[in-house]
């Protein structure tokens, strides 16, 4: 997957520095994490990346539109890799955020907006809420 994330930043003109790609790797478990747990996370494997570097690293990938922020009725910012159109369904009991897909409604719907607001989309942000889930609803 490595090469795969070598060229996804080449598309968006950015180096594929060795941060870059552990930034990638760490946002490709689908965890959407904060920046506090994200920075956590890589300095298991990095113990020598500051703070200072993960902020500069995901903010360079969210101006090319790599990565975005999922902002949750929690206060704290989270991060994901944008590869695709999706919709981000956060539990309010357990705080999970899972990632789903979009149907052809939603496209459609997107297209209509546009044409009755005389507008372009760049992305269409969706949250979904809801008081238990599957990780935590009990048996």
């Amino acid at each position: 997957m490595t090469s795969d994330f070598v060229n996804l930043l080449k598309t968006k003109e950015l180096k594929a520095t060795p941060q870059r790609l552990c930034v990638l790797k760490e946002l490709e478990k689908k965890m959407h994490p904060s920046i506090d747990d994200l920075y956590e996370a890589l300095r298991k494997e990095n113990p020598s990346m500051s703070l200072a570097t993960v902020y500069k690293n995901i903010g360079a990938l969210k101006e090319k539109g790599l990565v975005i922020e999922v902002n949750i009725a929690d206060g704290k910012m989270r991060y994901d890799i944008y590869t695709k159109p999706h919709i981000h369904l956060f539990c309010q009991q357990c705080h999970s955020i899972c990632d789903m897909d979009y149907n052809e409604d939603l496209f459609d719907y997107q297209v209509k907006l546009e044409k009755n607001q005389k507008i372009e989309i760049n992305r269409l942000d969706i949250m979904a809420t809801t008081k238990d889930c599957k990780f935590c609803r009990k048996s």
